[in-house]
């Protein structure tokens, strides 16, 4: 990307999905070759379909942070299948299972400009350890604007007791605040800071009235895109059977303004959870701005 590109640059569509054990499905499962070349193509077009509903010109950058994926080859397989020029990974975690590769990684994937990428687990906390880790890459925006991206993925809620519920809950929230503390507001300096991913909370349903994270994101500056979608669209893991609508996927924005409502779009089959995009205005603004 040339000089004279980015500062023409206006906006950026930035996307999250989980691929539910992409992209084989299951658990410590392995699909044939074939079954999953054709999953990864078809995923691509449906992230294909939610940015060109987010950015029907084309004309925007984009960043995609994406959960449950198996490792760097299918990460870029997968990019490829999206078809948007110069997408390409920035970053891939390196989780762990006993003695294997966890099958579930988290990826940054932009057609920005990258400054630097890495990855961490979880501080450790005893019980309360959450699982996984982050994604980060620092990317350009502009000429003059470098940010911050976090793609996350936070502990989920199969089986829960009540004990394990809470237990669940302060693994979320140790995530959360070890973030906010990664990326402390400055007072006069507004660094665009971007954090989105698979938060297995809702921030809307009463089941989920005792989780703190939101509030710590917001009381850390961050403005919840999934907000300005109406209420009734405004979920990205489908309900079955006894189960509502959620909202579990979110993208949260310190430094950067939503220019529309997010839109999301079927995973058709391919994944529990449905993509979600929201495009930025990627001039630097206060919270107070947005």
């Amino acid at each position: 990307m040339t000089l004279g590109s980015l500062i023409a640059l206006a906006a950026v569509t930035v996307g999250t999905w989980n691929g539910e054990w992409f992209p084989s499905g299951r658990a410590e499962h392995r699909a044939a070759p074939e079954i999953e070349a054709a999953t990864i193509q078809v995923a691509g077009q449906r992230l294909r379909r939610g940015l060109d509903a987010a950015d029907p010109t084309g004309t925007n950058d984009v960043i995609l942070c994406l959960n449950e994926i198996r490792g760097p080859r299918v990460a870029e397989e997968l990019c490829r299948a999206v078809g948007r020029t110069n997408l390409a990974v920035a970053v891939v975690t390196g989780y762990r299972r006993r003695d294997r590769y966890d099958q579930q990684q988290d990826v940054v994937a932009t057609t920005l400009p990258v400054v630097s990428a890495d990855w961490e687990t979880w501080r450790p906390a005893k019980r309360e350890t959450p699982p996984r880790g982050f994604a980060r890459a620092r990317v350009v925006f502009s000429s003059a604007v470098t940010g911050t991206v976090y793609a996350v993925h936070l502990k989920s809620n199969y089986g829960q007791s009540d004990e394990t519920a809470a237990l669940n809950r302060a693994k979320r929230t140790r995530a959360i605040r070890q973030l906010v503390e990664e990326e402390p507001s400055v007072p006069g300096r507004v660094a665009p800071v971007v954090i989105a991913g698979d938060f297995n909370a809702d921030r809307w349903q009463a089941s989920f009235a005792e989780e703190t994270l939101f509030a710590d994101l917001e009381a850390a500056g961050f403005v919840n895109a999934l907000a300005l979608m109406p209420a009734d669209r405004r979920f990205t893991h489908p309900g079955r059977g006894k189960w509502p609508n959620r909202a579990l996927d979110y993208v949260m924005l310190r430094g950067l303004a939503p220019l529309a409502p997010p839109v999301s779009v079927s995973a058709e089959g391919v994944s529990d959870h449905n993509p979600v995009f929201v495009t930025v205005d990627v001039e630097p603004r206060s919270p107070t701005m947005l």
